[in-house]
């Protein structure tokens, strides 16, 4: 009796001691035992994050003149309903919240404010600014299409907004100096603790191409990767508890190896092995890549979230801080971020929609203004894989507004041809009247119009490039547009886009898919039928974006003979309103053909391999695949971004299998966050609890405490050991 009270006594004693570790060492604590020592010093500061808003303020599709459809919803109204959820439920003070840029352009309610009634004289505040500043975001880094309407624009918008506006690798020419602050420090509130967040903005060095012509002379970009090696340390030293960096930059490409002196477009995962990052937001591709952990070669693990496009989501991510150290401390949870969906049940917040209503009436009410009428409807919804009418609109003004410029110069007896890209699946001029907002949904891009210097043996090589959109086909087999188009870009490895396919007129070919890569221009003639030769010439009526190097096209050392900044769309506007009708009958010209096997020079032969069953299953694909493709153009510049937009027909569909497979990822692993990080308010933990610890009490989450408990388990053992032996020898 003796032994057994005095062993209980001791037991008891050190349980008292030692506390809540060592009662779930011995499996006697409860559900309701207090937190070990190390979670009580670990509080959470939450980050939430947007990227590539492109103008998306409310759930509205101009081009359709409706809310977008249930399960496709997006916009900033939506979103901020979770922003405000997440800050109620965190507590506003330790919620960071950032932007990664293309936020001022991309749908006409931007480009109203851009170009119509401009915020830089208009004396208007752009409806981005208002959404922004209401929702109080601490800091923006700048997209490449932040250039799109000039420096003067981004300058007005960048007084406008209550936030820094980051750009640490944009540089002026001039002095040397940073156009943009570089990074921002942020104080936050973490359990009354202040902790400093050094923001860090760096965009894509691919503007300097994309705009040159609103930046060339102004600014240059430097290296991401290096201009984060540089500021990092700059930070920390200025008291930077944590390091967040806004990179408008893809990952890495499969097989790119970092290179400084490329002045690479996608170079995000460099960034982000830079030591001291905690946190990187990528963007700009367009993808829906919540949560990925980057392991540095030391060992420690760095944390890349990419929000979805157009407001689709917002990224969480709770940052579990050591508030000893006030720095980061994952401890054994793995980092994880979360995409906070706006699709579904999510509100739109009306406080947002009445700040931006009147901005958005005006919108519609200019995309609804009547400039014409179509004697027939023109749709494009087979202009990836075959010549249409619809296609041909756009060059046909292209061309006209070109020759018009070159009247009276050097150039002026050169044919003129053009080029035109399926930019939308879903685009069509209905028969009757047509709007403003109807050629808006086929020409979806800012772009500005130019002609250049083209000789037969570059058409060629230009063609050539264009045709490798096309899956090799057998020869003479049917050609199914479904299957055989969007192949894969062997750089980038990903799907080329439709944008990145050209159509050209004013020259005719067929396109022979039976033939590999580089050996497809077959038939290449001139309008009269003429075969081109090497030492041709003509002007190539082309857009800013493809004359840039837009999509890797080969346009080095073309000569531009014109340019007057003559948008395009515009200008499609223009054409329509003076001309009054629209008739196909006036500039349509089947001038190429996808096909099977080579045909006879000026052969009509109906021997293409071309399926007219395949148009249906086109048709079916058509919504998806223009969703994907409108949403990226100029988004990644080069062909790369064929990986963030995915127009191909299944592109969509790949997007919501990748959102699919994202979100159950998240759930997967809330438990283990809720479970490791010890204090996510969210219920989380409590899962993580039920889940890994049968609904007990805390269990030791680190190797330290594991070691600890076993060591006060061992020291029980032994005292009790020894109780054992005294309590006998007494006995003796």
């Amino acid at each position: 009796m003796r032994l057994r009270t005095l062993t209980s006594f001791t037991l008891a004693l050190a349980l008292i001691v030692t506390g809540p570790a060592a009662a779930s060492a011995t499996g006697l604590g409860s559900a309701d035992a207090p937190a070990d020592s190390q979670a009580a010093t670990t509080g959470e500061l939450t980050l939430l994050a947007t990227t590539d808003v492109h103008g998306n303020v409310l759930n509205w599709d101009y081009f359709a003149n409706k809310p977008y459809p249930a399960g496709e919803e997006l916009g900033m109204s939506r979103a901020s309903t979770l922003i405000k959820g997440v800050r109620e439920d965190k507590g506003a003070d330790s919620v960071l919240l950032v932007d990664n840029g293309d936020t001022i352009q991309g749908n006409p309610l931007a480009y109203y404010f851009a170009k119509q009634e401009p915020i830089t004289t208009s004396g208007q505040t752009h409806p981005l600014a208002k959404t922004f500043n209401h929702l109080g975001y601490d800091a923006q880094v700048v997209g490449n299409h932040e250039f799109n309407y000039g420096l003067d624009l981004l300058a007005t918008y960048r007084d406008q907004i209550d936030f820094p506006l980051l750009g640490a690798n944009v540089i002026d020419d001039a002095d040397g100096q940073t156009h943009l602050d570089p990074y921002a420090m942020v104080d936050k509130q973490v359990d009354g603790e202040t902790i400093t967040v050094g923001v860090l903005g760096v965009t894509t060095p691919g503007s300097r191409i994309w705009d040159k012509n609103n930046l060339s002379g102004k600014v240059h970009f430097d290296d991401p990767v290096e201009t984060a090696q540089k500021y990092v340390p700059e930070m920390k030293q200025k008291g930077a508890d944590v390091i967040v960096v806004l990179s408008h930059s893809g990952k890495d490409p499969k097989g790119q190896s970092w290179d400084p002196d490329q002045l690479q477009e996608n170079v995000s995962t460099s960034v982000a092995k830079v030591p001291g990052v905690d946190v990187l937001v990528a963007g700009h591709t367009h993808q829906n890549e919540p949560s990925q952990v980057v392991n540095r070669d030391d060992g420690t693990q760095v944390l890349i979230t990419q929000p979805n496009y157009w407001a689709r989501s917002v990224s969480e991510v709770g940052l579990p801080i050591n508030l000893d150290t006030h720095h980061v401390d994952w401890g054994e949870a793995a980092p994880h971020a979360d995409a906070l969906a706006t699709q579904g049940e999510v509100a739109e917040d009306q406080e947002i929609k009445d700040l931006v209503d009147e901005q958005h009436q005006t919108t519609i009410d200019y995309v609804n203004t009547k400039i014409g009428s179509v004697t027939e409807t023109l749709s494009a919804k087979t202009s990836y894989y075959e010549d249409t009418a619809i296609l041909d609109f756009i060059s046909h003004v292209q061309t006209e507004t070109v020759e018009e410029g070159l009247k009276g110069t050097d150039y002026a007896d050169l044919p003129v041809i053009s080029q035109a890209s399926p930019f939308s699946r879903t685009a069509e001029f209905p028969a009757g009247d047509i709007t403003i907002r109807d050629v808006a949904g086929l020409y979806v891009y800012d772009n500005t119009l130019a002609g250049v210097e083209i000789n037969g043996a570059q058409l060629r090589d230009y063609l050539e490039y264009s045709a490798r959109y096309f899956k090799q086909t057998e020869e003479g087999a049917e050609f199914d547009p479904i299957d055989g188009t969007n192949a894969i870009d062997e750089v980038s490895e990903s799907p080329i886009p439709d944008y990145n396919y050209d159509a050209l007129a004013g020259i005719d070919y067929d396109i022979n898919v039976s033939k590999p890569t580089g050996k497809r221009i077959e038939n290449l003639t001139q309008a009269d039928g003429s075969e081109i030769g090497d030492d041709d010439r003509f002007i190539l009526a082309i857009n800013n974006y493809r004359q840039s190097g837009g999509g890797g096209y080969p346009v080095d050392g073309l000569k531009e003979v014109y340019n007057e900044q003559v948008e395009v769309r515009q200008a499609l506007i223009d054409w329509a309103e003076e001309k009054q009708i629209v008739d196909p009958a006036d500039f349509f010209d089947e001038n190429w053909k996808v096909v099977t096997s080579s045909r006879a020079p000026g052969g009509d032969d109906d021997d293409s391999g071309y399926s007219e069953d395949s148009d249906s299953s086109g048709e079916a694909t058509a919504e998806a695949g223009s969703k994907a493709s409108a949403g990226a153009e100029s988004d990644a510049g080069g062909s790369s971004d064929g990986a963030g937009s995915g127009s191909s027909g299944s592109a969509d569909g790949e997007d919501n299998a990748g959102e699919a497979t994202s979100e159950n990822d998240g759930s997967t692993n809330s438990a283990s966050d809720g479970n490791s990080d010890g204090g996510d308010a969210d219920g989380r933990e409590a899962d993580g609890s039920a889940t890994g610890a049968g609904g007990g009490a805390d269990l030791p989450r680190t190797g330290l405490e594991l070691a600890t408990s076993i060591g006060i388990a061992a020291a029980i053992i032994a005292l009790g050991s020894a109780l054992v032996v005294i309590s006998r020898r007494r006995r003796r």
